[in-house]
């Protein structure tokens, strides 16, 4: 149990800090967008949709390394009033919540991600980039998603059941 809870954290800080660096290569595109449009006027028709998939990439893989470092939203003003062990409880009865929304967008994602590989899916605009990798993508970040939050489901288990961090 314990290794596998080591591993999935391990691949979520791999795809977490894959991720990170996204974002700053997007603001170079978008100064390098505004350089060309504004001195040289020439502007160009890749930088809207690759900023666009630059930030989605960062969030989908940034995911699992959120849900591993338990940066979620919650409300601590009530969360906080309990024990860890209480809190385990309750971060346990929440990956229900969790499991289901997660479980659902992979069902749903599924399909179009198949029928996009199949198609070789293009988006319809001036550039015309591949939109398949960015649905793979979307699938791999819900699938990370649900690892690492099975991960934490058995950290939280051992700790509502022993009383001991595993």
């Amino acid at each position: 149990m314990k290794k596998f809870v080591n591993i999935v954290g391990w691949i979520s800080k791999i795809c977490g800090y894959a991720g990170a660096p996204m974002p700053f290569i997007a603001a170079i595109v978008i100064f390098y967008e505004i350089i060309m449009r504004q001195i040289f006027n020439r502007p160009t028709l890749w930088v809207s949709e690759s900023t666009a998939m630059l930030c989605g990439a960062c969030y989908l893989l940034g995911g699992a390394l959120n849900v591993k470092n338990d940066g979620h939203v919650r409300v601590d003003i009530i969360y906080s009033k309990f024990s860890p062990r209480g809190r385990a409880v309750l971060d346990c009865f929440n990956f229900c919540f969790v499991a289901l929304y997660v479980g659902v967008m992979i069902r749903v994602i599924y399909p179009y991600m198949m029928q996009s590989i199949r198609l070789d899916e293009h988006s319809y605009t001036a550039w015309n980039p591949m939109v398949w990798p960015m649905k793979i993508l979307l699938f791999a970040g819900f699938i990370l998603v649900l690892l690492q939050s099975t991960a934490n489901l058995l950290k939280n288990l051992h700790l509502a059941i022993t009383g001991r961090p595993l």
